[in-house]
């Protein structure tokens, strides 16, 4: 008589996940992204419009463009911009694989990132890693079993 596991076969257990996580490591069951973005020359932002921008980064965009990723995505460039007819703010947006190219591009309107929703996004372990040369980087993770 064979004895059942409570778990299918393949999966870790929470020890294992836990020492994969501590040790750097992205589990099974999450998808990590690298978000870059810089304003295009000669766009300036008030300190206002900066807080505002860094909340978009945090709230919207990443919920917004889950739905554009493809499997081999893991990074993505972004160039804000003003836009010529709306007047807001453009998010010029740069999907890369891992070797550096481009999978697709495609510009985002900000009036159209509030209100996405995605279950899968973990605002709480995302964030902000920095600036280098102008370009701002991000952390973005999605987790499918939150």
């Amino acid at each position: 008589m064979a004895i059942e596991s409570p778990k299918p076969p393949g999966t870790l257990s929470a020890r294992q996940l836990a020492d994969l996580q501590a040790a750097g490591m992205k589990t099974p069951f999450e998808r990590r992204l690298i978000v870059t973005s810089r304003m295009a020359d000669g766009y300036l932002l008030t300190e206002d419009g900066r807080k505002h921008l860094q909340h978009v980064f945090t709230v919207w965009f990443p919920r917004f463009i889950h739905r554009d990723l493809t499997d081999d995505t893991v990074r993505v460039d972004v160039v804000v911009r003003q836009g010529t007819i709306s007047g807001r703010k453009v998010f010029s947006t740069s999907f890369l694989r891992a070797d550096g190219t481009e999978i697709k591009k495609t510009d985002y309107d900000e009036d159209r990132l509030t209100g996405a929703q995605c279950p899968t996004y973990d605002q709480t372990r995302s964030g902000y890693c920095g600036s280098k040369g102008g370009a701002d980087f991000r952390l973005i993770i999605y987790t499918p079993t939150r």
